[in-house]
Order: structure tokens, then sequence, then C-alpha cells
């Protein structure tokens, strides 16, 4: 995960206490100082103080964004360095039965494969795009129109690594959730009126709430991108997601990414979601 966008986190705490989900470690990119003391927080508010928390580079500048910082009083929030290296943790805690959500960049993966001792069951990653080549005409959002490729921050970020992710046959499975689909999922003041009915269910949806009745507070209304929410729903469930076979390339020329339909895929990407199965998920409790 990353801290730029409030999403990553709010996929965070949805994870936590999912019934579905047995969270077993958590990584974060780049994985400063900030950004340590605030996850530690978060999780000992859930007293999951056992997850192991792996960063990619501990000495990058501050990247905890601003809202997070109005999310929970910050003279309770200490900046901390008890983390372990990215790779390690995922070395340690990952299978072949293992499913790995992706929200930020795949730098810690990449390095995980870099080992030679990396094996995973399944990655499901948000990013990535899909054009007209490959959604149909009546699945296409409006904004991407005409495009056969488009910039995706995930794997812009680090080209490299992407595509040291993309090339390896060490994961049985690789779904990426790509931005064709989940830009066009928005959490909404209706959304968070749907919240409101079952936040008391769980600690998980009482915490989503809260973050999400501070990002109103912020904005006044709420109409926020759940790209991340989208893609931890559909490693629980990957029927929420209706899936292609293509190879997830980047264009040299423009830097911008795009899939094809090939003999040789490297990954499953989404074309169209399911809105009722995607919001069961989003809200279940024990």
């Amino acid at each position: 995960m990353e801290t730029g966008d409030p999403d990553d986190f709010v996929t965070l705490i949805f994870l936590l206490g999912h019934p579905l989900v047995h969270l077993k470690a958590i990584t974060i990119v780049p994985g400063t100082p900030d950004q340590i003391g605030f996850i530690r927080y978060a999780l000992n508010r859930f007293n999951r103080n056992d997850i192991p928390l792996g960063v990619f580079n501990m000495n990058a500048k501050p990247a905890l964004s601003k809202f997070h910082l109005k999310i929970y009083a910050p003279e309770i929030i200490r900046e901390s360095r008890n983390a372990l290296d990215g790779s390690d943790v995922l070395l340690t805690y990952c299978d072949e039965k293992t499913i790995l959500i992706c929200g930020g960049p795949l730098k810690n993966v990449a390095k995980a494969i870099q080992t030679g001792q990396f094996k995973l069951g399944r990655l499901v990653a948000q990013g990535g795009f899909a054009g007209d080549n490959i959604v149909p005409e009546d699945k296409r959002l409006n904004k991407f129109n005409g495009r056969i490729t488009c910039p995706t921050f995930n794997l812009t970020s680090d080209p490299r690594a992407a595509k040291i992710v993309l090339d390896f046959n060490g994961i049985k499975e690789k779904f990426f959730v790509s931005k064709n689909v989940c830009h066009g999922v928005l959490y909404t003041n209706d959304t968070h009126k749907q919240l409101e009915k079952v936040k008391d269910r769980s600690q998980s949806l009482h915490e989503m709430y809260h973050v999400m009745s501070v990002y109103s507070n912020r904005a006044g209304k709420i109409e926020k991108a759940f790209h991340d929410p989208l893609a931890a729903c559909c490693a629980i469930d990957i029927s929420i997601g209706q899936w292609k076979d293509v190879r997830l390339y980047m264009d040299e020329k423009t830097k911008e990414w795009g899939s094809k339909i090939s003999e040789h895929p490297n990954v499953k990407i989404i074309v169209d979601y399911d809105q009722d199965k995607y919001l069961s998920t989003l809200f279940a409790y024990a």
C-alpha cells in the first residue's frame, strides 16, 4: 500500500476486519517513519500489533498525505522505524496459497522476486489499462473512449518493477483491476448512507465510516474513486469482476500502459464488475 490516496487506508481497515480475510502481513511504499507510525497506530486500534510491517525505503522523503493527519488526532501518532524489509516480509508470509493485494507501486514485490525465492498463489493488483481493443463499447467509461493506452500510477511509478512482476512465472494467477473499470467505482453520498446503516456491525465498518465522514467534511460532498477497495473485494470474491486474458504492456514511446490479445497472455484484466456483489463484499460483517 501507499498513503498518498485515502482509499489505500480504507482498504487496510476493510481487510483488518473482514470476516473472510486472514490478514498475514502489510508492506508499504516507500515506508517512511511517518507512514510506519500512522499504520502502527491503526493496527493498535484493532489490537493487531502482531501483524508484521514491511517497507521499501525507510529513508525516503515523508510520504504520509495531509489528509491522513485529519483522520485521527495528530498529536497521538508518533513516527516510527519499527518495520522490516518489505521483500523479507513477502518472502516469509507469501506462499502458493496466499493472495497478495497491491494498491501501490510494485517495488516490494519486484525486490522479493529478484531473490529467486518468491512464490505466490494469486496477485490482485490495482493498475494497468484495457482500452477500446479489449473493452466492449457498452462497457467503456466516457473518459477513456478512443484510448488504447493510458498512464497508470502504480505501474508508471516504477516500470522496471512492473515488468519484473509481469514477466515472473512464480505467481500462479495475476489479476489486474485497471482504471478502465475502477475509475467508474465511486464512493458517493448514497454509498455513505448505505454504510451508515451497518457501521456499528464491526470495527472495520465503523472506521471506514469515520474516514469517509472526515473526507466528506473536507470536500463538502463525497465522490471518491474507490480503486483499491474494488481490488480488495475482487481478491475476496474474484467473480465480482469480468476478466479477459491479455498481455499487459508498456508502450515504449509514450510510456503509457495498454493490453492486447495474445497467444501468451500474462494477466487477467478487468473489463466490468458486479456492483451488487462489490457492495455486499465491501459492507460484509460476521
